[in-house]
């Protein structure tokens, strides 16, 4: 069912990214230098891997770049990005992921291992902005948790009829979501945030080409020499 656009975005919302833009660096040994890049200091409950791995995403797969071992059920990643963005931590003999965005400050994640994929962030402005985004974002997908049974009863029933009904229903709420996600990139084009909100819609069922590239072009210049806005540039063919 084509118009189940937003169970998707749910997934893309922290896993897409095209191509490998910025790398991170080793911070030097100096305190200013350390101070102008990044120290993440996680802490693992409930669960015990030995090691964790922090990866840069790339494509659908990770790429791992740096590793820590886990003391006392936590563990500290050091270094320098160019750029704010998203990222991924894996766990040594376990297939669960944790996606966050890294940007230069120190800041503390918390993960539990009943929710690994919403992990606790300190510290760090935009996750706690990116965080909010979701929790208001969720209020929307909520709407759609009363069509899973209409819909799985539909398809065994094979009722074309009631799975159009449902399918409109669907574009609606999907009209909706749009709308609220591209309000906000308009009240947050000077925030790192938004060229990766406008960079998930083009993984999306259908793409408005056009109002993407309105939208991009209202990030401020700073904002365009970002990873996700270059990924954005690129797939509209401005560079």
């Amino acid at each position: 069912m084509k118009h189940f656009f937003f169970i998707s975005i749910l997934c893309i919302m922290f896993y897409s990214c095209k191509k490998n833009v910025s790398q991170i660096n080793p911070p030097n040994n100096t305190a200013s230098s350390t101070l102008n890049g990044f120290e993440i200091k996680g802490t693992l409950e409930n669960f015990y891997p030995e090691k964790v791995y922090l990866n840069k995403i790339i494509g659908d797969s990770f790429s791992k770049i740096d590793s820590s071992k886990i003391l006392n059920n936590n563990f500290t990643f050091k270094g320098i990005v160019e750029f704010p963005e998203r990222f991924a931590i894996t766990f040594e003999n376990y297939s669960s992921i944790t996606l966050f965005i890294i940007e230069n400050t120190r800041f503390e994640i918390f993960i539990n291992s009943e929710t690994i994929n919403d992990p606790v962030i300190k510290g760090s402005p935009l996750n706690s902005k990116l965080h909010k985004y979701k929790l208001d974002a969720k209020k929307i997908f909520k709407k759609i948790d009363y069509l899973f049974p209409q819909f799985q009863k539909a398809r065994l029933e094979n009722d074309a009829d009631k799975l159009a009904e449902i399918e409109g229903k669907m574009r609606i709420i999907e009209k909706e979501f749009v709308n609220f996600s591209n309000n906000y990139i308009l009240q947050n084009k000077e925030s790192y945030i938004a060229p990766m909100l406008l960079r998930d819609q083009l993984k999306s069922t259908t793409i408005d080409t056009l109002l993407i590239k309105n939208m991009y072009d209202i990030l401020s210049s700073k904002i365009k020499k970002s990873p996700d806005a270059e990924i954005i540039a690129s797939f509209l063919n401005l560079h």
